[in-house]
C-alpha cells in the first residue's frame, strides 16, 4: 500500500507566521486553492486516493477534502497527527518566539522527558504519537490492497515528527526538516517494510508558515 503524507495548505496565521499548533484557524483562500492544486498533482500522477487519515482540526480537514474530493464523513479522524501543542505560544510571532525561547527549539533532543515550559508540548510526545500512528498505518497494511494509496493529512511539526520516525531521523535535525504548505511525502508499505518514493511533482510544496 502506498502513504501519502501532506500538510495542510495556508492559513492566515501562517502568512503571517504565527504559531497555531492547536489553535483551530482556518484555511485562506490561498490554502484551498493550494489544496484543489495539490488534488491536480495527485490525478495527474495517475493516483487515486482509497482512504483519508486526518488530523481533527479544520485546517486539515477541508485541506484533505479539497485535495481528495471525498466528504469528511468518510474520514478515519485521528488525534495522533495533530500539530504539536504549543501552549502559551501559540497566536505569537515564530521568528520572535524562537529567538527568545532558544531552549524550546534550538535542541529538540534536550527538550524530551520533562515538564513541558509554556504548555509547549515535548519532543518525545510528539513524536511518540507520530510513531504510534505509524504501527497502526502498518497494522492496517492487511486491510488494503498492494496497490490501494491512503492519504494522511497533518501538519508542520507533526509531519516532521512522522518524519523524524519513517527516516531514523536524529531529533536534533527535527527543525531542519522542510515542510511545506500542501507538501507530500510518500511511502510504501509492503510486507511491514516502509520505503520512501521520490515523486518530484508531488514532493514540491509552497513556502508559508513554519508552524
Amino acid at each position: 500500500m502506498y502513504w501519502y503524507f501532506v500538510r495542510h495548505g495556508e492559513t492566515r496565521w501562517n502568512k503571517e507566521r504565527l504559531f497555531q499548533g492547536a489553535t483551530d484557524i482556518p484555511l485562506d483562500d490561498t490554502g484551498r486553492d493550494q489544496a484543489r492544486e495539490a488534488g491536480l498533482r495527485l490525478k495527474n500522477e495517475g493516483i487515486s486516493i482509497k482512504k483519508v487519515y486526518s488530523s481533527p482540526l479544520d485546517r486539515a480537514i477541508e485541506t484533505a477534502e479539497l485535495i481528495t474530493g471525498i466528504d469528511r464523513s468518510q474520514f478515519v479522524v485521528d488525534e495522533r497527527i495533530k500539530e504539536m501543542y504549543f501552549g502559551e505560544l501559540e497566536g505569537t510571532d515564530y521568528d520572535i518566539v524562537k529567538a527568545r525561547e532558544k531552549e524550546l527549539f534550538e535542541n529538540p533532543q534536550e527538550y524530551v522527558n520533562c515538564e513541558p515550559k509554556k504548555g509547549v508540548e515535548t519532543y518525545d510526545s510528539i513524536v511518540g504519537r507520530a510513531g504510534d500512528f505509524i504501527s497502526y498505518l502498518k497494522d492496517m497494511e492487511k486491510e488494503y490492497e498492494p496497490s490501494d494509496c491512503i492519504l494522511i493529512q497533518t501538519h508542520g511539526a507533526c509531519m516532521r515528527a512522522l518524519l523524524t520516525n519513517l527516516r531514523g531521523s536524529d531529533l536534533s535535525d527535527f527543525w531542519n526538516i522542510k515542510v511545506g504548505n500542501c507538501q507530500f511525502f510518500c511511502f510504501e508499505c509492503k510486507d511491514g517494510n516502509i520505503s520512501e518514493i521520490d515523486i518530484p511533482r508531488l514532493n514540491e510544496g509552497t513556502t508559508g508558515g513554519k508552524v
